[in-house]
């Protein structure tokens, strides 16, 4: 049986996945982005889901 994405542990969602479709649409869904966004958000910043956090709230408008 699958793990479910979505109920994963918070220790689970230290780093960002824009790689694993079910990793990317997490991500989405969860920082509210469109994945072109997420994934230039990792390029810029690294995996890491606190540093993407910040990068996209200052490159981001809503």
């Amino acid at each position: 049986m699958a793990t479910d994405i979505f109920e994963r542990a918070g220790h689970d969602r230290i780093a960002v996945d824009v790689d694993e479709e079910s990793e990317l649409e997490y991500w989405v869904t969860e920082l509210g982005v469109s994945a072109d966004d997420l994934r230039r958000a990792v390029e810029a910043v690294g995996h890491h889901a606190l540093a993407v956090r910040e990068y996209l709230a200052s490159h981001t408008t809503v």
